[in-house]
C-alpha cells in the first residue's frame, strides 16, 4: 500500500509539472501573438513615422533670393551670413543676375536698351554669348541721346555697320575686371584694339571720361558696368 500511495504522489506532481509548463508555454505565446498584432494592426503607421524626403528636398533647394529679400544686403539669416557677390543686381526697376550671361543682364533693364539696341545690329551678341570672359562697359540711354543729333541713327544704318561694330567694341575688354581692380593710371585694351585710361576721383572710377554708374553687375561669363557716356574710339 506503501508503494501505490508513493506512486500516486508523484503522478499528481507530474500532472502538476506538465501543467505549470502548460500554462508557461501559453503565456509566452499569448505574448509573442500580442506583440505581432500590435504590429499588424495599422501597416502604414510604420511609413508615416519616416520623415518627410520630399518636402527636405524643397527646402535644400529654395532660391534665397525670393521677392521681399533685397538684393546685396550681405546680411545674415539665422546666424549664416549671406554671400553678397551671388545676390542680384537692381538697375532701373530690373534685375541683373550673376546666373545669367552678359547678353541675358543686358536686355534685362531698361536703362540701357539702347545699348542692347546697338549690341544686336553688330552682331556683338554672338561675342557676348561666348565663354569669355568679358568685361563690357555698357553706356545708358542718356549716353546716346547725348551724341550729336543723327549720330545714333546713322551708326544703326546697315550701310554704317562696321563703324557701329567698332563703336561696340571700344567698350568691351577681354578679362573679368571688378571695379575694384581698375587701379588709377591703368591702361586697359578693348577688343577692337583701342587703349582706355582708368582714373579715380574720390569715390568716382572714370574710363576715358566716362564715369561708371552701376558697377560689377556679375554674369556668367564676365562683367557689366553701366557707364554715362559713349566712348568713341580713336581714328586710326
Amino acid at each position: 500500500m506503501r508503494d501505490n500511495s508513493n506512486k500516486t504522489t508523484a503522478m499528481k506532481k507530474g500532472s502538476l509539472y506538465l501543467i505549470a509548463c502548460a500554462l508557461m508555454c501559453s503565456t509566452m505565446l499569448a505574448g509573442c501573438g500580442g506583440a505581432d498584432d500590435s504590429r499588424n494592426e495599422n501597416p502604414m503607421q510604420e511609413e508615416r513615422s519616416r520623415p518627410n524626403l520630399g518636402s527636405e528636398t524643397e527646402a535644400r533647394g529654395t532660391n534665397q533670393n525670393t521677392d521681399g529679400h533685397q538684393s546685396g544686403e550681405g546680411d545674415s539669416k539665422g546666424g549664416r551670413e549671406v554671400d553678397a557677390s551671388g545676390t542680384i543686381s537692381e538697375i532701373g526697376g530690373r534685375e541683373m543676375s550673376p546666373s545669367q550671361n552678359i547678353v541675358e543682364n543686358i536686355n534685362s533693364v531698361p536703362d540701357i536698351t539702347t545699348f542692347a539696341s546697338a549690341m544686336r545690329k553688330a552682331e556683338l551678341v554672338k561675342t557676348l554669348n561666348g565663354t569669355g570672359p568679358y568685361t563690357v562697359l555698357a553706356p545708358n540711354n542718356g549716353s546716346f541721346e547725348a551724341l550729336p543729333d543723327g549720330r545714333l541713327s546713322d551708326l544703326m544704318k546697315n550701310e554704317n555697320k562696321q563703324q557701329l561694330v567698332e563703336l561696340l567694341n571700344n567698350h568691351v575688354i577681354a578679362g573679368k575686371l571688378s571695379a575694384e581692380s581698375l587701379q588709377d593710371g591703368a591702361i586697359l585694351k578693348t577688343i577692337g584694339g583701342q587703349q582706355l585710361r582708368v582714373s579715380k576721383r574720390g569715390a568716382d572710377t572714370m574710363i576715358n571720361g566716362a564715369k561708371i554708374e552701376t558697377a560689377d553687375n556679375m554674369s556668367s561669363n564676365g562683367v557689366v558696368h553701366v557707364i554715362n557716356k559713349v566712348m568713341v574710339p580713336e581714328a586710326k
